[in-house]
């Protein structure tokens, strides 16, 4: 009989229990941008993974980092963004595989009032309301290249091969078309071989290697990116040929950044990862106050030479630590 009372505060007691560890569970709760980039296998989005960090870390915010192992991975890209959606992210920072594909898992994103930044290469539909784009300067990219290229046109070596231009990633266009545009302006008479994007290694290898064969007076080649970049060094190293051919890499990594400190590659127009992510983190977070406008920022690549490789603004973009929040 004794133990009525307290039995019967059994269940409030179970109410306010539950009720204090929600309310310590919610007070415990800190806002997470998800960081999605083209793929985890390459060291360039590593900058990006490291600022995020640090970023969030100095808001008292949270990162959540996934991407797929290849870029062509697009279908893995979209499972992702769909369950960081579900999960109700704060934000999310997209570097995207497909121009088009991507459009509509945006889109439900934003229809759940979660504000996406978009960097490095753009969709093929315009930023607006809680959609922001934070771009490499493409056009830059490839200006930059074919003035490092240009003073070594002569008659007999007027090819040049562009490897890596794939209609899906709108940013590597964009770097075909400056580079043929501000070439032809100096050299009327130059001739651009171009080669689609190819992300298996092997794959990649032996297109380099018949692009060789096919044209033997080739006097550069442009890589849009690592895998292409990694391709060519090792056929034209194989082949005896790197101090006759020019090699310019467009995305940084550590071995690529190597060869160019030892000059078998000519120069590194490498991307300011880090600094995107940063733009867009401080986007996402304005955003969330009412207080960001949408836009298209550009940012600036670097070009890494043999000269410059270890100054402190190339070190800065080519850190994996991440720069000052």
């Amino acid at each position: 009989m004794r133990l009525r009372p307290f039995i019967g505060t059994l269940p409030r007691l179970s109410v306010l229990l539950a009720l204090t560890i929600a309310l310590g569970c919610h007070r415990n709760e800190r806002p997470v941008i998800a960081v999605i980039p083209e793929t985890t296998a390459q060291e360039v989005w590593e900058t990006a993974h490291a600022q995020a960090a640090r970023i969030a870390g100095s808001w008292g915010w949270a990162t959540f980092w996934n991407g797929p192992s290849r870029e062509d991975d697009l279908l893995r890209q979209i499972q992702i963004i769909d369950r960081q959606v579900a999960n109700g992210v704060a934000g999310i920072i997209l570097a995207p595989d497909h121009a088009v594909a991507l459009i509509s898992p945006v889109r439900a994103a934003v229809a759940k009032n979660i504000p996406v930044a978009i960097i490095d290469t753009p969709l093929a539909a315009p930023p607006k309301g809680d959609v922001l784009f934070v771009l490499n300067d493409n056009a830059a990219t490839g200006r930059l290249a074919a003035s490092r290229i240009a003073p070594h046109l002569d008659a007999k070596h007027e090819e040049v091969a562009v490897l890596g231009v794939y209609p899906n990633f709108l940013g590597s266009l964009a770097m075909d078309d400056a580079l043929r545009t501000a070439l032809q302006s100096q050299h009327p008479k130059v001739r651009l071989v171009e080669q689609r994007s190819i992300f298996g290694p092997p794959e990649a290898d032996d297109a380099v290697r018949q692009l060789l064969e096919e044209h033997p007076s080739l006097a550069a080649i442009v890589a849009l990116n690592v895998t292409q970049t990694r391709a060519a060094y090792s056929v034209l190293a194989r082949s005896h040929l790197t101090d006759k051919v020019i090699l310019i890499g467009c995305e940084q990594d550590f071995d690529v950044v190597y060869h160019v400190r030892t000059g078998e590659m000519d120069s590194v127009i490498a991307k300011d990862t880090g600094s995107m992510v940063r733009l867009a983190m401080q986007w996402i977070r304005s955003r969330r106050e009412g207080t960001a406008a949408t836009s298209t920022i550009l940012v600036a690549p670097t070009l890494v030479t043999i000269d410059n490789v270890d100054s402190p603004d190339v070190q800065r973009v080519l850190a994996v630590t991440g720069g000052t929040p």
